[in-house]
């Protein structure tokens, strides 16, 4: 019980730390533009809300800075962030923002509990979900795919820091043996639930910021949409 107490003293403490990071810096989460600066990728996802997404979930908010972009849309957002100092932050960054619920905790038992809270007929609806959780030796993205493509009808879900196999320029996210970011990993949900899988269209040459590659995933019945998007390009294999 002690030790349970002070893991909570201090997860309440790195909490405030991050409103007083806020309320002493607020710039600090706008130091860069959305999805890690990168232009195109912002063109790819304002191309997607075509979709008519009713809600967008994110795993992995960071300081909030593309939580931005996504909050002003005015649909439901939902992030969630396992940092209890970030999540201070960004709780506080995001005070204002009644289309705004920022989670703190593992992504997978949010995420969880936030496709519970959606129901059944908004689990039936065009869902927007962009997966940037990944770090270090932490990568929940095969359960975050999993509850995702079990629960939900029509999502549509962008993978940050994914490789882009034919364009090295497009940087991605590799933690060793079996963690890394590239289709292999995520070869068995695409067959299973019979995945479309879209790459940016644009090289990495014409991109900003980072460059970090990304994939974007869809069922079958979105798939003739996401293929007339100039944005976007069908995986060859």
């Amino acid at each position: 019980m002690l030790a349970l107490n002070n893991k909570s003293i201090k997860q309440t403490l790195n909490i405030c730390g991050g409103f007083i990071d806020y309320f002493r810096d607020p710039a600090r989460g706008t130091k860069w533009s959305p999805f890690n600066g990168q232009a195109r990728r912002r063109q790819i996802f304002d191309a997607l809300t075509g979709l008519k997404f009713t809600a967008i979930i994110e795993t992995g908010t960071y300081l909030g800075t593309t939580t931005q972009h996504f909050a002003e849309t005015g649909l439901p957002v939902f992030s969630v962030e396992g940092n209890a100092r970030r999540f201070g932050f960004v709780k506080a960054r995001f005070l204002r923002y009644r289309n705004v619920s920022i989670r703190l905790g593992d992504t997978r038992s949010q995420l969880r509990n936030i496709l519970a809270e959606l129901g059944a007929d908004r689990r039936n609806e065009p869902l927007f979900f962009y997966l940037d959780a990944h770090w270090k030796m932490d990568l929940p993205l095969a359960d975050e795919l999993d509850l995702v493509l079990k629960s939900c009808a029509q999502p549509t879900i962008m993978i940050d820091d994914f490789e882009v196999a034919d364009d090295p320029g497009y940087g991605f996210d590799d933690y060793g043996k079996d963690k890394a970011l590239v289709r292999e990993y995520i070869e068995p949900f695409i067959v299973r639930n019979k995945l479309s899988v879209f790459y940016p269209a644009a090289p990495s040459s014409e991109e900003t910021g980072f460059k970090r590659g990304c994939v974007v995933l869809a069922k079958e019945a979105a798939k003739d949409q996401l293929a007339l998007l100039p944005q976007l390009r069908l995986s060859p294999s």
